[in-house]
């Protein structure tokens, strides 16, 4: 064989080689993008359902807090509407008339003196006279309250508060559920 005959099968079988490599190659490439695709596909699944998860749980957080505000702002109102209620019932108590009011103080006046050995009567300047004419044997003082009667013993050491600020407080207390059974339900 002639030297050039070598050389021309030696480069025939290199290009053989080669395009054998070159296919092989291809291949492997096309396999490793197929590969690369579906892992793509995968990841990008992974993240839309990962948005999807956190997308859901923002809403949920936020329907909960709109709910929250809901029920405060409702809470709010109830509490604004029972305070005028009370303020109204304040209102129309301040303004009651002579004879009623020294019925009440009479009451008042019996009921803190069967608890207790009275001997000071506390009322208001403009009550003062009214509470006079129906706490007999009883010193009258004056004091700074919007109506009512306290009731104190001769040592000054106990006293019984039936001022209409206190009275009210009392009523609004223990009548609360009801009133709001009466105008919410």
């Amino acid at each position: 064989m002639t030297l050039d005959k070598v050389v021309d099968e030696i480069i025939n079988k290199a290009k053989e080689d080669a395009k054998a490599l070159k296919k092989e190659g291809n291949s492997e490439a096309t396999s490793i993008l197929k590969k690369a695709k579906s892992n793509a596909s995968e990841i990008e699944a992974d993240a839309i359902d990962y948005a999807k998860g956190v997308i859901e749980a923002m809403e949920k957080k936020e329907l909960a807090s709109a709910k929250l505000q809901c029920k405060r702002i409702e809470l709010d109102s109830k509490k604004e509407i029972i305070d005028k209620v009370f303020d109204k019932l304040r209102q129309k108590v301040m303004m009651l008339d002579d004879k009623t009011k020294k019925n009440i103080y009479e009451k008042m006046i019996k009921k803190a003196a069967n608890e207790m050995p009275a001997r000071y009567v506390y009322a208001n300047a403009k009550d003062k006279t009214l509470v006079k004419s129906v706490a007999s044997g009883l010193e009258v003082k004056e004091a700074p309250i919007l109506g009512g009667v306290i009731v104190e013993d001769k040592d000054q050491n106990v006293r019984i508060d039936c001022t209409f600020e206190s009275v009210l407080e009392e009523v609004r207390n223990e009548s609360l559920k009801d009133v709001s059974k009466v105008l919410f339900e």
